[in-house]
């Protein structure tokens, strides 16, 4: 579906310039947005990003500014899209050995934006018609969404020539320069080469993209086999070089993400199983007392979720997000001094984490200081992403200060992120109507625009919900 969307949007570009591509970047985000569940946690995201950035650092200047994603699935996959948006499915990080394997990966999606592939792509789109394009993503969401990889097939064999859908995937060409590309600044950055053969085998077991999940003719990353002979040649010839390059990485932080993909964003049941089962082998047992933590409080098993808690703590008693994780336990079982005395400690750690920041605004809402709870939780405020959270919160806060205007804007940007369309409408109506000036106006059409598209002429009454003024509890 991903490349499709980048076919898709291409339509709008009729040359593929560095601006232009930046554009068509725009567009695509906010239709992966509207088709992925995107895992807008604040440690997740910092953490991809971080390694990102770590191996951004090793490549020429870039033209676009990245930006780095993981999605809630479990499927072995990662895409990068125009203007430096780079996506990896939360499946595959954890099925993942280690954070160099990771890196592997990381790097090849990086090399295909650096390189000009996707433009590339968009480029050779144009001779294709939107109709055609729009069968073949109709065809792949019908196999993604309702499990029907035959339905799917059927929809996009009838919408797309087999010599045009050549054309729409990387060619052989591109995957090796993707790949000798990744390996080189990959080495760079400190990452040995060996891990990109590790990810792609890994890969390969788990018939990434096989035809469970996408047909195979529409398939993104071709020749698997050929690659892994060059990838195992490239590294046998610089050897010398990696081995000197390389440096001794932490896999701690990588550990913990894999835990809190686990804990917070696969079923429950399987996650459960999962942990258990890492317990009796003995698996990094740091990171599965941490993920069983959060596994427990997401549960509501408040008593065992602090025990887990602890005994990470016992073991790393200056590790962040342990101690803030164990604060908000005690926030759930309403033991207030202990959890605001916990995450006190993570923010004298880092003053800027904002996990620890928004909890305290939670904190300090339930404490009745709401106006300390919108002057921490204001600078959290954004779009989308992690920061969207915040607006949940100031909605909250606002409602208990008496401020109708504020809590419903705040209340409607929260719900524009987490895709409740219909309620965001409804707040942000209810804020334009109570608008105290023509700027605070303004900026609630442009929220309600970027909903529902330019004014119509006929006025439409939006179909209203139970009001919620004061928003509902905190959500944990």
């Amino acid at each position: 579906m991903a490349i499709m969307c980048v076919f898709l949007c291409g339509q709008v570009a009729s040359a593929i310039t560095i601006r232009e591509e930046s554009e068509v970047a725009g567009e695509f985000i906010r239709m992966i947005r509207a088709q992925y569940p995107i895992v807008d946690d604040p440690v997740v995201n910092d953490y991809i990003n971080t390694l990102g950035n770590r191996i951004l650092s090793a490549f020429p200047e870039q033209h676009f500014k990245y930006h780095f994603y993981v999605v809630q699935s479990d499927v072995y996959n990662a895409f990068a899209g125009p203007g430096g948006h780079v996506f990896f499915h939360s499946g595959l990080i954890q099925g993942l050995p280690s954070e160099e394997s990771l890196a592997g990966i990381v790097a090849h999606e990086i090399s295909h934006v650096y390189s000009r592939h996707i433009s590339d792509r968009i480029e050779r789109s144009k001779k294709i018609g939107l109709g055609t394009l729009a069968g073949v993503a109709a065809g792949i969401l019908v196999g993604v969404a309702g499990g029907n990889s035959e339905a799917a097939g059927a929809l996009t064999l009838g919408s797309l020539a087999g010599s045009q859908s050549a054309a729409l995937a990387y060619s052989r060409e591109d995957e090796m320069q993707a790949d000798q590309v990744g390996m080189t600044y990959m080495m760079e950055a400190g990452y040995g080469g060996e891990e990109m053969l590790t990810a792609l085998k890994t890969i390969r077991s788990k018939q990434w993209f096989g035809p469970s999940e996408i047909p195979t003719y529409l398939t993104t990353h071709p020749a698997l086999e050929d690659r892994l002979v060059y990838i195992g040649n490239w590294i046998e010839a610089h050897k010398e070089e990696l081995d000197a390059r390389r440096k001794v990485i932490d896999q701690s932080e990588f550990l913990k993400i894999k835990a809190r993909l686990t804990a917070l964003y696969t079923p429950v049941d399987q996650a459960e199983e999962r942990f258990l089962n890492a317990m009796e082998r003995g698996d990094a047992p740091l990171y599965t007392e941490y993920g069983l933590a959060l596994l427990m409080d997401r549960m509501g098993k408040y008593d065992k979720a602090a025990a887990h808690m602890r005994r990470v703590l016992e073991k790393r008693a200056f590790d962040k997000d342990a101690l803030k994780g164990l604060g908000w336990i005690y926030f759930h079982q309403g033991k207030l001094a202990e959890s605001r005395r916990l995450l006190e400690g993570a923010l004298s750690m880092d003053p800027d984490d904002f996990e620890s920041n928004l909890w305290m605004g939670r904190l300090l809402i339930e404490e009745g200081d709401h106006d300390g709870a919108v002057d921490r939780l204001l600078p959290l405020a954004r779009d989308y992403g992690p920061g969207a959270r915040a607006h949940y919160d100031l909605g909250n806060a606002y409602a208990k200060l008496g401020k109708a205007y504020e809590s419903a804007y705040h209340l409607g940007l929260s719900y524009r992120a987490s895709g409740d369309l219909r309620n965001a409408v409804f707040q942000l109506k209810r804020a334009k109507e109570m608008a105290p000036d023509d700027v605070s106006r303004k900026e609630v059409e442009k929220a309600l625009v970027s909903i529902t598209g330019k004014k119509k002429k006929k006025k439409e009454k939006a179909e209203e919900p139970v009001p919620d003024e004061e928003g509902e509890k905190a959500k944990g």
